[in-house]
């Protein structure tokens, strides 16, 4: 993972190069919803090592929050910042894209690929 983005020219690369990855978009996509506890990323399928790493850079770049509460035990919650609400538009385009061309079981591949052929 690349630390320093600023000495990326292209905005579209170092966008990329933050939230390009498949984990990430996850975590995003998670947090749409309101604040999530680290356990919640496991439960949908992150691995924990890489996703402690994850939810570090995100808070680092401003993307969310970190909030530690003074618990037994601790309870750490994760909120996406007005920054990373900017980055919805971002997760309707792939969702839009993915409904659209990215069909999701064989039955709908058939009738994409019937469409898809039609003049």
């Amino acid at each position: 993972m690349i630390e320093d983005l600023s000495y990326i020219v292209c905005p579209i690369q170092r966008a990329a190069t933050l939230v390009g990855d498949v984990n990430v978009i996850v975590i995003l996509r998670e947090l749409q919803g309101g604040p999530k506890r680290f356990g919640h990323f496991v439960d949908v399928g992150l691995n924990p090592r890489s996703l402690s790493k994850r939810l570090q850079r995100l808070a680092d770049e401003g993307i969310l929050t970190r909030t530690a509460y003074a618990e037994s035990p601790p309870r750490v919650e994760y909120q996406l910042t007005s920054k990373g609400r900017a980055l919805t538009p971002v997760l309707r385009a792939l969702q839009e894209f993915g409904e659209t061309w990215l069909p999701t079981t064989p039955w709908d591949r058939e009738a994409f690929k019937e469409e898809s052929q039609k003049p």
